[in-house]
């Protein structure tokens, strides 16, 4: 299947381009790498799903922004997990079928010379005179020679297979990441979350330890992209990223939920202890003074608002994130810029 991926000829190619650097720019959109892909598998009709998302949006004139975008990339372009996996199971497959092919003729290339060893030593215990001995141990140092020689030939073919075989396993290991990675911020993406989540849920079933979740909103985050740019948009997203990563610790993940949305799960944490971590983050976004070194406008402060909820023992990890979004929600229309905890029956705001 991989095989016929971006395969168009350069002539097609070349008109895919032409039409697709002109809707970018009637688009108003950047032109990323991310845009790019995009739009290629929308105009070459390669991305069925993508096509219809693209087309039902045009349809009803709504706005298309690089948020909606860089949405469109993870789900339907970036999600190639099935072609990447067919690809590296051939080369994979390949590699073996390789070395199985060479040990197999090695066996056999071994047992004839074994079988010539065999008559020579045979030819030598009925040998009367001299110079027959002489030959027939010429004939068996000489066939010693080519088994050593094939040896080393095989020994050589496998060092290099399973060389390929380490690499090949690296390269999977980096895709796996990839594919549960959110390109633009580094932190896991939805997908990466719910793997690993998912030990984190099964332990505090299990031993009844608490699990905490955080669910973070950036406030009036498409002022900023209207108002300065979604280059100024991203930077926004990537350095808020980093914040919440200098804050959580030990087993708390940290995942890019979409848009501009974050949540964190934060294993063996009470409610109380996942509000102060919300606190934290919080207070310190405010007190950062942003400036937009492409237009050079001062920014000023960008807030966020959060909701936290505890897990209930045998409660669903759907109902989990719902609580701590219906907190979040609370905060978002109580003010803004404030932390929401939901105790299982109420939300809470300080």
């Amino acid at each position: 299947m991989l095989k016929n991926l971006y395969l168009d000829s350069l002539e097609t190619s070349g008109r895919y381009l032409r039409i697709i650097l002109k809707e970018i720019a009637e688009l108003k959109l950047p032109y990323t790498p991310i845009v790019y892909a995009v739009w290629y598998e929308y105009v070459s009709g390669q991305n069925p799903k993508l096509s219809k998302n693209i087309q039902a949006i045009r349809k009803k004139k709504e706005l298309i922004d690089y948020q909606t975008v860089l949405e469109w990339f993870r789900e339907h372009v970036s999600d190639r997990q099935g072609f990447i996996t067919e690809e590296q199971t051939r080369k994979a497959g390949n590699l073996l079928e390789g070395i199985t092919s060479r040990l197999t003729e090695g066996g056999n290339l071994m047992e004839r010379q074994g079988d010539r060893l065999k008559a020579h030593i045979e030819k030598l215990d009925s040998a009367s005179n001299q110079p027959d001995i002489k030959n027939i141990c010429r004939d068996i140092v000489l066939e010693t020679h080519r088994i050593i020689d094939r040896n080393t030939e095989l020994k050589n073919d496998i060092h290099s297979t399973v060389t390929e075989l380490h690499a090949l396993k690296l390269e999977l290991e980096n895709l796996r990441k990839a594919v549960k990675t959110d390109l633009l911020t580094g932190l896991l993406n939805r997908r990466g979350f719910d793997d690993a989540i998912e030990k984190h849920m099964e332990d505090a079933q299990e031993e009844t330890a608490p699990l905490s979740l955080i669910i973070a909103d950036i406030d009036r985050f498409k002022r900023i992209n209207d108002n300065y740019g979604h280059l100024t948009g991203d930077t926004v997203l990537k350095l808020i990223s980093k914040l919440i990563q200098r804050h959580i610790k030990g087993r708390d993940i940290a995942c890019r939920f979409g848009g501009e949305e974050f949540i964190m799960a934060l294993p063996e944490t009470k409610r109380d202890g996942g509000f102060a971590l919300a606190e934290q983050i919080r207070t310190s976004l405010e007190k950062v003074r942003w400036h937009s070194k492409s237009s050079g406008k001062d920014i000023g402060t960008i807030t966020i608002s959060l909701g936290v909820a505890q897990l209930i023992p045998g409660e669903d990890l759907n109902v989990l994130i719902a609580r701590a979004d219906k907190a979040l929600y609370a905060a978002k229309q109580n003010g803004r810029n404030r932390t929401g905890t939901h105790n299982g029956k109420e939300v809470i705001l300080p």
